[in-house]
Formats: structure tokens, sequence, C-alpha cells
């Protein structure tokens, strides 16, 4: 018969989840150790490896967690509208509310993808082409006439990309700019642009 899990299993799981994202962002994958996270979560590192069985695996959960999220913020978006400039503007915002609170796996995801095993690698990426498939289709309904030529459909997602991926960088939901209000900066600034396109 199988032991049943402690109560407290989902806590010192999320525990060491938050306590490696935070130190992978901050020191690298390379850099940071099983040893500096137990220490960090106050517990063994036995108990690290009850819960995973190597650091890589840590760094997939979290970057499978956080394209999940990215994933579900994209189809929510889509389903809060039939209007395609409404649902490009739920799709920052949805997107900006994930990065305001999943800094640490952000950065992770823009900077550690080649630090996991190649399947998994594989399988992470594949799921960052889905979302860019995602809106090159919504621009796509945007503007046809600028997407209407393949070699310029990449470029325009990824330019979209770019503007809110490395908001990491200095952006900070405390400060004067809520994420809502940025997010609406963010999508009127890009939509004036490329209706012009």
């Amino acid at each position: 018969m199988a032991r049943p899990r402690a109560d407290s299993y989902d806590d010192k799981l999320q525990l060491i989840l938050d306590a490696a994202a935070e130190l992978f962002a901050k020191h690298g994958f390379a850099g940071a150790s099983i040893a500096d996270i137990a220490a960090a979560c106050a517990i063994s590192k036995a108990l690290i490896y009850h819960y995973f069985k190597a650091k890589e695996e840590i760094l997939y959960r979290l970057l499978k967690a956080h394209m999940e999220a990215l994933n579900g913020a994209a189809l929510r978006a889509l389903a809060s509208s039939t209007d395609a400039e409404a649902q490009f503007r739920a799709l920052i915002r949805e997107t900006m509310d994930i990065y305001a609170t999943a800094r640490h796996k952000h950065v992770l995801l823009l900077n550690e993808l080649d630090s996991l095993p190649s399947e998994r690698r594989r399988e992470i990426v594949t799921a960052e082409r889905g979302l860019i498939r995602l809106v090159i289709d919504l621009l796509t309904r945007l503007n046809p006439a600028s997407m209407s030529a393949a070699r310029m459909q990449r470029p325009y997602a990824m330019l979209f990309y770019g503007m809110i991926n490395w908001t990491y960088t200095w952006y900070r939901a405390d400060g004067p700019v809520s994420p809502p209000e940025f997010a609406d900066m963010a999508a009127s600034l890009f939509l004036d642009g490329f209706h012009r396109a």
C-alpha cells in the first residue's frame, strides 16, 4: 500500500519551486546548486530529492508551468471577445499579469532554456512556437495586408513579443504604472504602428 502524502507536501513543493526560480534567475542555472535551494528553504538536500530526481527536473517543472500559464492567458484573451483588437489588448493584459507575478520564471524562460535536456527543451520550444503562431493569426486578422507576405509574419510577431518580453529588465509592477496601464500603453503603441504598416 502506498504511503499517503503529508498534508504539507504541496506547500513544501511550492517552497522548493519558488526558491529555485529565484536562485536560478539570480545566479543562473549552473550557478545555483541543490544545496543552495535547500538552504534557502531551510530543508535538507535529501528532502529536495524526495520531490525531484535532479536539478534539471526542477527547471523543467518551472518552465513548463510558466508556459502553461502563458498559454492559458492567451486562450482567455481569445475567448474574451470576437473582436481582434479587443483580443489583442486582452492578450497583452493577461500576459503582463503573469509577467508581473512570475518574473523569475520568465527570466528562466528567456535565459536558461538551453540548460534543459534536448527532449524537454523541444517541448518548451514547441509551446513557445504555438504562442507565436497564435499571435501571427491574431495580427493577420488585425492587418491582413501587412501579414500577407509569409516572410513578414514572424518578424511582426517577434516585434510584439520583444516589446513585452524584456520588461523584466526594468518594469516593476509596484511602480507608477500598473500592469493593466502598461498593457494598454503597449497595445496602443504597437497597434498604432502596425495599422500604419
